[in-house]
């Protein structure tokens, strides 16, 4: 008899999601958030254990919030915050140190002291990273050379680093599975795109051994089990998307708006294609084959907005707000430099620092909150325009996924910005729906409705201010360069 439900765990950034589908409809969703700590100036951490703890939470909830017991339950998949990156004890299961968080920038020295060596070429051809901060390697770096007990458990059997996905397969099988697969591991800078394996020469550089890196799986096999339920499908949240948006042709692009924002090409096979400007990177590898996509990464998508809303203006209903602000008529013409956490792509400059040009007596809150939207806007133009460079390929029309996606407003200065037609869905959830559905072909997801937004006629003032804006990064980066 067929299973009817199938488990997704969504770990992002933020929180922990759970989601239930049943016959391929969502039919259950819980939510968890963790605490954001931040030691230092630049650096962001999370306590793997209290992930942990959300994840065994909303487990428990759904079997007892909906009746169901484990053998109707036909797999758990997993989607995951990349780049995040945890240590740990194999023999007691304890985390070594905090989970140091894609955005987290501690390890920057690191990164310079690297470029100065003239490593990043050779880094770059082999993974089709950068030498960034925001990938796991430098961070693991950091790790070996400030904490002790990480240092001397290297290489024994005893240490094990890996992201987030890894961790909770750690746990979920009570230690029986150290594992994770290409669209995680191509994100460490110590995986190598063309040979599909984890590199030694680059093992070596970052300073660790690869007796401490999981074992490399194709993502559609089952990775274990927990409580008697095959762990199936397991993806970086990213690639996810992609996947369940249904990005299988050349050309085809999908832009995740979350706490950051990931813009991806698929390429399919064409993992040569290399720009300093954006990165190559894997979009999966199943056992059927692999398959590679162009990404550009924005630092501070909705995590821009929470700022915003925290600690510059305290807003009670800040999506409302956001959705208003794009339809007032207004004369200001400010300028959010969103260096929140220096600048991602494709730009990827780590010491630059926000701040808002062209203000006024006459500034509103709402007038610098719509500068900040505006600058998603403008940092999604900035890659788009590259990747169509690098690629040499047109591109017809962008898939939308995220909170960000529900704001129409923006979906439409988006789409006049960009000159192109940009498809929103009304679900959310597809890098859950992309993991599902690599856990399970044969049950595909229920269909959704889809907006289609055309560019509206009057593209030329939208379009000023982002050169113009361009212009204003440019000279901010030269600036931070005296």
């Amino acid at each position: 008899m067929e299973k009817p439900y199938q488990i997704v765990l969504d770990q992002s950034t933020s929180g922990t999601k759970l989601l239930l589908f049943e016959n391929g409809r969502i039919g259950y969703r819980k939510d968890k958030k963790h605490q954001q700590i931040y030691p230092k100036v630049g650096w962001v951490e999370h306590d793997p254990l209290e992930i942990w703890h959300n994840v065994q939470t909303l487990l428990s909830d759904v079997f007892t919030e909906k009746e169901i017991t484990p053998a109707e339950v036909a797999s758990i998949s997993i989607t995951n915050q990349r780049e995040t990156i945890v240590a740990w004890d194999r023999s007691t299961g304890k985390p070594l140190y905090n989970a140091i968080v894609w955005q987290c920038n501690r390890s920057a020295g690191i990164c310079a002291e690297m470029i100065a060596k003239g490593l990043e070429p050779m880094i770059n051809q082999k993974t089709g990273l950068r030498i960034d901060p925001y990938f796991s390697g430098t961070k693991i770096n950091w790790l070996v050379k400030e904490i002790t007990a990480i240092k001397e458990k290297s290489g024994s059997g005893d240490l094990a680093i890996g992201t987030m996905d890894s961790w909770l397969l750690w746990n979920l099988t009570e230690g029986a599975t150290f594992a994770t697969e290409a669209s995680n591991a191509c994100r460490t800078l110590l995986y190598n795109i063309s040979t599909m394996d984890w590199d030694p020469v680059l093992i070596e550089l970052f300073g660790i051994d690869v007796i401490d890196l999981p074992k490399l799986t194709p993502a559609d096999t089952i990775f274990g089990y927990y409580q008697t339920i095959p762990i199936i499908g397991v993806l970086a949240d990213s690639q996810a998307a992609l996947f369940g948006e249904g990005c299988k042709e050349v050309g085809d692009v999908k832009i995740t708006m979350g706490t950051g924002c990931s813009i991806m090409m698929q390429v399919q096979q064409q993992n040569q294609l290399r720009d300093q400007r954006i990165l190559t990177t894997t979009a999966w590898q199943t056992e059927k084959g692999c398959v590679f996509a162009l990404e550009g990464i924005i630092r501070s998508c909705g995590d821009a907005i929470n700022w915003f809303s925290e600690q510059i203006a305290p807003l009670p209903n800040v999506a409302a707000i956001c959705d208003q602000v794009l339809v007032r008529d207004t004369d200001e013409a400010i300028y959010f430099v969103p260096a929140l956490q220096g600048m991602g792509a494709p730009f990827w400059h780590n010491q630059l620092t926000a701040s808002f040009l062209g203000m006024k007596r006459t500034t509103t809150q709402q007038d610098l909150l719509r500068a900040v939207l505006e600058s998603i806007l403008f940092q999604i133009k900035a890659v788009i325009d590259v990747m169509e460079e690098v690629s040499g390929r047109m591109i017809n029309h962008v898939m939308i996924d995220g909170g960000m996606s529900k704001n129409h407003p923006l979906m439409t200065m988006l789409a006049t910005l960009l000159h192109k037609e940009v498809i929103v869905s009304e679900v959310e959830e597809f890098s859950a729906i992309g993991t599902m559905t690599l856990a399970r072909p044969q049950q595909m997801a229920h269909p959704w409705r889809q907006e289609r937004i055309q560019p509206e006629a009057d593209q030329a003032t939208i379009r000023l201010k982002y050169e113009k804006w361009k212009r204003l990064i440019d000279l901010s980066v030269a600036l931070e360069g005296e």
